[in-house]
């Protein structure tokens, strides 16, 4: 509809995620560094977590994209309440293997040998868990249990966990120690600052052809990240709302009153979605949100989380410090303290 009044190549402001679209934020480029630290240490966990809408999903196909070109085997599960009786099977399922009246240690044995298989062809193969905060306690511990898995001291599968903001609460609320000390990388993805909102919109326009038709007001930038919290996909309801109603107006200049009547509309047509930014749905397995241990537990959490990303970001600043160095040349001799010698990072606790 509004594609073609405003001549656009395409339509900037898709619900379904979109890796051509990607907006290459902070907080995605960030997050995309630490999964590929995590990915590069071929074991164990890395979370990434975040609000409804904060990009989780677009991340992740992302990632598939820069992995396609290696000899990586990606099973890709979108949970859904599963229980620790559904995780073989699905887990089976996506790597189109048997799995129909198979028993639990049939089934452990095929996705071994499969594994080990994979692993004597030197490929790699890595499970990826989205709205993996609507698995149960028990369902959890089953993919630890799989993250068990090695040959000759080498382990045969890696997990991602992909979800919301719930998913530290359930690992915390139910003292899964063990799965905890397996998060090698962990990463919480953040809503937009006004300023990035503006340039993820641009962005997006830009995407499709856009030559300023229609004009914005400059105060639109600002409402918009206003009534979106920063949350991309908002912004991308917000906007495409806003477009509508300018091709249905006939209008080529969109000013704060026409986003004005559009967050109306909105309203009206949700007049009874609590304004979070996220669903105040009950947790599986978790215990009630005023109990005084949860809440030290995940302060503990999220101490260990700032100490791991602390030591994470040193990591990638020194692997990419020593690559210059592997370079040559007198500036990476410089670079390493006009030795020549490669100087260990200290993992001691970095500054916060």
């Amino acid at each position: 509809m509004y594609e073609a009044f405003y001549k656009f190549q395409g339509k900037p402001f898709r619900l379904t995620p979109d890796p051509s679209m990607l907006f290459p934020s902070k907080g995605h480029k960030r997050a995309m560094s630490y999964l590929m630290y995590g990915f590069e240490q071929g074991e164990g966990f890395v979370m990434v977590t975040g609000a409804v809408g904060t990009g989780k999903t677009l991340l992740i196909q992302k990632l598939f994209e820069d992995l396609a070109h290696r000899n990586v085997t990606v099973a890709n599960i979108a949970s859904a309440n599963l229980d620790s009786e559904d995780v073989l099977p699905a887990v089976a399922s996506e790597l189109n293997l048997p799995f129909e009246g198979r028993s639990k240690e049939a089934l452990l044995h095929d996705l071994k040998q499969h594994l080990v298989a994979r692993s004597a062809r030197h490929s790699r193969t890595l499970l990826v868990v989205d709205e993996a905060q609507t698995l149960t306690p028990a369902a959890l511990e089953m993919l630890r249990i799989l993250t068990n898995l090695e040959q000759r001291g080498r382990a045969l599968l890696q997990v991602f966990l992909v979800g919301q903001s719930d998913l530290r609460e359930i690992i915390v609320a139910n003292r899964m120690e063990q799965l905890r000390q397996r998060i090698i990388a962990t990463f919480r993805l953040e809503p937009m600052e006004p300023e990035e909102s503006r340039e993820y919109i641009l962005h997006r326009l830009h995407a499709v052809g856009w030559k300023n038709d229609p004009r914005f007001d400059p105060t639109i930038f600002a409402g918009v990240h206003h009534a979106s919290r920063g949350i991309p996909r908002k912004i991308n309801l917000i906007m495409d709302r806003l477009l509508l109603f300018g091709y249905l107006e006939d209008r080529h200049e969109l000013d704060h009153a026409a986003l004005t009547t559009v967050l109306n509309e909105l309203r009206e047509e949700m007049p009874d979605i609590p304004q979070t930014l996220e669903p105040t749905l009950p947790l599986r397995g978790v215990a009630p949100a005023s109990s005084t241990s949860a809440v030290e537990h995940e302060n503990e959490l999220l101490e260990l989380e700032l100490k791991r990303n602390n030591i994470l970001k040193q990591l990638l600043h020194e692997e990419d410090r020593l690559k210059r160095i592997l370079r040559g040349g007198a500036g990476a001799r410089e670079d390493a303290g006009g030795t020549g010698e490669l100087r260990p990072v200290g993992l001691g606790g970095g500054s916060k």
